[in-house]
């Protein structure tokens, strides 16, 4: 196995540069999802000059980067992982958890589990909603969607034995999409008698998980060539084809310690009558030295370093809470209070059981002959179980998730009349954030009202999927029931001037009551799917929680104890809303308050999308997944590049 793998690493290489310049037009920080994106697209213009600076390496040549069923094991858990600490988390008895984040190039689309859906309509249009801006609503992002992807269609054998189910018109083929996006070329038969029995316990039929409507199951697409079977991450989409053009360059293992202001001096003012910042310089410190570097800016810069990683940056740079700032050291550029508040997270947990299916995972995990067979099958011909991801997904509307039980109502209705408490609770003292929370919260209680939420993910997982090191080593089947649509909301700050001083990060897990109430219900029907025909024809039994844990308040107390984790899918921290309610961003993904700087990721997305944006799943001791919502981080980068090239273009 070590001779095969040393083999692909030389076949694959490495492939990077570095820079050439002190100043660019563009300056990005972060080359990950929509960073990359953003600087592909900037660097169609020959006439202008992009320089990414990522903190990580670009790590393409890891066979447990670019075979997609190595996804979570050797560099993906260390090197490469950002693995933030969330501070004690006072309604999961105090746990502290880890945030897991790409720090590598691509971001988190190297170490994802590479699956591609997107989330509903009604989630999109929130958005819209809340901004007063219909370019942010399902049918104007749809364009960008299809632009970012290359879909190779599903085959007969895809569609008529793995039971995927597609629709052309919601999806990109043209040959300048970037993402490669396919289905797998292996299925498992658990996975078609769980969403049998997910559609007989009450979900929607079957449904193409990136038509707007994914209320239902589905095979999900994923992120992979499906030409050799490969891993497509950004990186491999949006640098490494296009990597020598000569006005693009990358200097990765380079940390940003701050953006340099010009400082406009007492009475002059922009066209709105505003006096506006202006990025002039962008420092850095290389991996392994001590000495600042830098690179000018000659028009924008972008910041693309993640929902935790991008308000850190501003902080550093003295814009954001003057308070904060002052207590880590920094002096205070522009006082912008909202940045690194309302920060959501997806909250995963899972029921585990023991099967009788004879082709799990779980060989992989307790069998060191097993991956060999994998590897050698891969490498010969491209199949086998490390061509992908088994990613069948079930989206329950709260109807399937309560069904219909008395106590919903009595939630929703208390939710509603405690919505100006929870507001003022998130808001952290901020005012105009406190109506901004208001806001998303109005609009995600209608939308469970109306039954259009998608609160939950229910999942199948052909193999142990917990956190049981020492479990009985049987064949298992895990469904995963992630927290889609969170109400709390937390905050991530600094406490030092020191960049390598990782910031506090209080997602706030669990501070709604919605949000509990919610979770725990779709671990009832999580279990209700597992011994529904035809799935209950292979259950032999629950492992995790157990069968003594049955009651709400049980259920409600074993994820507070053990169970619950994050889905490192962090939103929210830089929100496009408007100002006078608490935003940061503006809906060009302007930062309000300076003349030439932009954000890009998922720290703009004001409310959370019942999608994948990047999150976690532990494999026993072997590996840790990361899921990801990059289809719609993806299409923030398209609208980046849009806007700036727009910009350049009429100025």
């Amino acid at each position: 196995m070590h001779i095969l793998l040393q083999l692909l690493t030389a076949c694959v290489g490495l492939r990077s540069s570095i820079a050439t310049s002190s100043t660019y037009d563009y300056v990005i920080i972060g080359g990950g999802t929509a960073g990359l994106a953003v600087a592909n697209r900037l660097s169609e213009d020959p006439l202008v000059s992009i320089v990414v600076i990522e903190a990580g390496p670009n790590a393409e040549y890891l066979p447990e980067v670019f075979i997609p069923g190595l996804f979570g094991s050797g560099q993906a858990l260390t090197t490469l992982n950002w693995a933030y600490s969330t501070t004690p988390q006072p309604m999961l008895n105090n746990r502290s958890l880890v945030i897991n984040a790409g720090r590598v190039l691509g971001g988190s689309t190297t170490i994802n589990a590479m699956l591609f859906p997107r989330a509903g309509r009604a989630q999109y249009d929130a958005w819209a909603e809340l901004n007063r801006d219909a370019s942010w609503g399902w049918d104007a992002l749809l364009p960008f969607f299809r632009r970012s992807e290359r879909v190779t269609p599903p085959d007969a054998f895809q569609v008529d034995e793995g039971g995927v189910t597609y629709d052309p018109e919601v999806h990109g083929s043209a040959s300048d999409g970037r993402v490669k996006v396919g289905y797998p070329n292996m299925f498992f038969e658990q996975s078609t008698l769980w969403r049998q029995a997910a559609v007989a316990a009450g979900f929607p039929g079957e449904k193409d998980l990136g038509s707007g409507d994914p209320h239902g199951v589905g095979v999900s697409p994923e992120s992979i060539d499906v030409a050799n079977y490969t891993r497509c991450s950004a990186t491999c989409a949006y640098y490494t084809p296009f990597a020598s053009r000569p006005n693009l360059n990358v200097i990765t293992n380079a940390t940003v310690t701050r953006i340099v202001w010009d400082i406009p001096s007492p009475g002059s003012y922009s066209g709105k009558g505003q006096r506006n910042l202006r990025a002039i310089a962008v420092e850095f410190v290389q991996t392994g030295s001590n000495g600042i570097e830098s690179v000018t800016v000659r028009r924008e810069a972008v910041v693309s370093a993640g929902t935790i990683g991008t308000p850190k940056v501003f902080e550093l740079s003295g814009i954001g809470n003057s308070s904060i700032l002052r207590a880590a050291g920094i002096e205070p550029v522009l006082e912008l209070p909202s940045v690194g508040e309302n920060l959501a997270d997806h909250v995963h947990s899972y029921v585990s059981a023991f099967t009788n299916a004879s082709l799990t995972f779980d060989a992989l995990l307790t069998n060191p002959d097993a991956i060999s067979e994998q590897l050698s099958l891969w490498v010969t011909n491209h199949t086998g179980l490390l061509t992908s991801f088994p990613g069948s997904l079930g989206l329950p509307g709260p109807s399937n998730i309560f069904n219909n039980t008395g106590n919903f109502p009595t939630l929703l209705q208390e939710a509603k009349a405690n919505i100006s408490h929870f507001a003022h609770l998130f808001a952290n003292g901020n005012a105009l954030l406190e109506k901004g929370i208001r806001a998303q919260h109005e609009i995600v209680l209608r939308s469970y009202a109306d039954d259009v939420a998608l609160p939950l993910e229910n999942s199948l997982f052909p193999g142990y999927a917990g956190t049981a090191a020492d479990r009985p080593q049987r064949n298992y089947t895990t469904i995963m029931n992630v927290l889609y649509a969170p109400l709390s909301r937390g905050r991530t700050h600094i406490t030092s001037s020191d960049i390598r001083t990782a910031p506090v990060v209080d997602p706030a897990y669990y501070m709604h009551p919605l949000d509990a109430a919610t979770h725990a219900a779709g671990i009832s029907l999580a279990r209700k799917t597992l011994i529904t025909p035809p799935m209950d024809s292979i259950y032999l039994g629950e492992f995790e929680p157990g069968s003594k844990v049955r009651s709400s308040k049980d259920i409600s107390n074993s994820l507070r104890a053990a169970i619950a984790s994050s889905d490192n899918h962090v939103t929210g921290t830089m929100a496009m809303m408007p100002k006078e309610i608490g935003g940061v961003v503006d809906t060009k993904l302007r930062v309000y308050g300076i003349e030439n700087v932009r954000v890009a990721d998922a720290s703009i997305m004001p409310i959370p999308v019942s999608a994948h944006t990047v999150g976690p799943l532990r494999l026993s001791s072997r590996s840790l997944l990361i899921r990801n919502q990059s289809s719609t981080v993806y299409v923030i980068g398209e609208r980046v590049g849009l806007f700036v090239s727009s910009q350049a273009t009429f100025s």
